[in-house]
């Protein structure tokens, strides 16, 4: 558990709202940089549910953890694969995966969903 706490902080931190992509980039390379803006929350989620299944006690659950870490991969690829768009194809299939989960588990993913879900707001 004391693994967890300093992930999502240091999470947090990294990630900060509000951030702009640097002026000098190209459209292209603004929107790439939002798009990997939203991958590091996915990966901060996958990590972090990766860390709280090994954790003793177990925080999250294998099965949790299983489907968090399938539905990093899958959304990855459909990042990969939309041309525009991909923001809310992300946001619907990020709900889908919290709304599979146990009810207990919900909270405690709660906070990295919340922060991937304000990096796409920034994004759409």
């Amino acid at each position: 558990m004391l693994r967890i706490l300093p992930l999502l902080l240091v999470g947090l931190l990294a990630l900060p709202s509000c951030v702009k992509a640097p002026p000098s980039l190209s459209p292209a390379g603004q929107a790439a940089f939002q798009k990997t803006r939203v991958i590091k929350g996915l990966d901060l989620l996958r990590d972090f549910a990766i860390d709280a299944e090994a954790a003793q006690p177990q925080v999250l659950s294998t099965d949790t953890t299983k489907k968090i870490v399938q539905a990093h991969q899958s959304i990855l690829r459909i990042m990969d694969a939309a041309g525009t768009g991909w923001q809310a194809v992300v946001g619907t299939s990020l709900d889908e995966v919290v709304n599979s989960l146990p009810a207990g588990d919900r909270p405690k993913v709660a906070p990295y969903v919340a922060l991937v879900k304000a990096l796409l707001a920034e994004v759409s």
